[in-house]
């Protein structure tokens, strides 16, 4: 039953016009503070699981597994429609990697050093926001708010810059003229600045209220302001890009 209420789902998503398209390939999937929830085709697709989304939830892998299912089933119906048989189509094998580069590399060495961090630091941060509600309430959701920030985008990073350099080599660097083709790549690139931006802003207000961790703050504020560098001397004019939605 679940499976035919799904593919109704994705079948009346398609047909809506009042939703943004392609508006979901360069947001931060932080949905809990998106202003564009209601225009976003991702956002109406889960919004059947939502409230199980625990990863540790059962419920949550089964909906999901549904969703595969369902997926797999209307794409197959949509390629023999059109005459094509899955089974025929031959793919090639694929032995190596990607390629990595610098900036793919330090950003994901700054990601998992953060997410350590945190983990390690969590009672001294649960202590700290203790002391600031004996004084001001309004601290407390700052200091908690920037801890946030700091947790969500510390991952996010590396995975955006890994996509945005996706296909263009360990070391290319792009004028106007390529916009056609790094069109993509450069929206992946616009979002990682975008997130390194509110993580150095996040650090910043730590950076007044931890002191005692001024050095480890310290060292992330420069790990993230030469990625940062990086992806504007390989992007030029990225934060010119358009995001569908977002800089419309």
């Amino acid at each position: 039953m679940k499976k035919e209420e799904y593919k109704k789902r994705l079948q009346s998503i398609g047909n809506r016009d009042d939703l943004i398209p392609g508006i979901y390939n360069y947001c931060d999937r932080w949905c809990e503070r998106c202003q564009f929830t209601s225009k976003c085709a991702n956002f109406e697709l889960s919004g059947g699981f939502n409230e199980s989304s625990d990863l540790d939830n059962e419920a949550f892998w089964d909906e999901l597994k549904i969703i595969f299912e369902v997926t797999l089933e209307m794409i197959s119906e949509h390629a023999e429609k059109m005459g094509i048989d899955l089974s025929q189509i031959e793919t090639e094998q694929e032995d190596e990697k990607p390629p990595e580069n610098e900036l793919t590399e330090l950003s994901k060495e700054y990601g998992l050093k953060v997410h350590k961090w945190i983990n390690e630091n969590k009672q001294l941060f649960e202590q700290k926001a203790h002391d600031l509600l004996m004084v001001n309430e309004e601290k407390v959701i700052q200091l908690n708010d920037a801890l946030d920030v700091i947790n969500w985008y510390s991952i996010f990073i590396s995975a955006k810059i890994h996509r945005a350099f996706l296909d263009l080599g360990m070391d290319d660097f792009f004028d106007d003229d390529d916009e056609e083709y790094i069109n993509d790549n450069r929206g992946s690139a616009k979002i990682a600045v975008i997130a390194i931006d509110r993580s150095i802003a996040a650090f910043g207000y730590l950076l007044n209220q931890l002191s005692e961790f001024e050095d480890d703050i310290l060292n992330f504020l420069a790990s993230l302001s030469k990625v940062k560098k990086g992806m504007l001397d390989a992007f030029p004019n990225v934060m010119e890009f358009k995001r569908p939605g977002f800089d419309d």
